[in-house]
């Protein structure tokens, strides 16, 4: 595994809830925005953004419902009031190592 996996691993939560905080989104309009959104260098595919939305919402961080779209059954996500907040604590966290990685880089 590449250390650019490995970060977007780690920070897979974090971005998920962050686009679910504009709107409710379904699975694959999450995984197209993150790629646009970053220009390509953020993509995650299904085998991972699928088992972190399933963690998020055993967390009580985000919420599923369904919806049948041209007779298709589509899954929307939304983030709760405590997925709000662990994004919040998330966000503080990421700050905190990439700003100790920066001092690190910088000598």
């Amino acid at each position: 595994m590449t250390i650019r996996d490995n970060l977007k691993k780690g920070a897979a939560e974090m971005v998920i809830l962050h686009m679910l905080q504009k709107e409710e989104m379904y699975g694959y309009q999450i995984a197209h925005e993150l790629g646009e959104l970053s220009g390509g260098d953020f993509t995650l595919q299904e085998g991972s953004m699928y088992p972190t939305l399933y963690r998020l919402i055993e967390g009580n961080y985000v919420v599923d419902r369904n919806e049948i779209v041209n007779k298709r059954l589509r899954k929307y996500y939304s983030i709760t009031d405590e997925g709000r907040e662990h994004l919040k604590v998330l966000v503080s966290e990421f700050r905190a190592v990439t700003a100790g990685i920066e001092r690190i880089l910088a000598e």
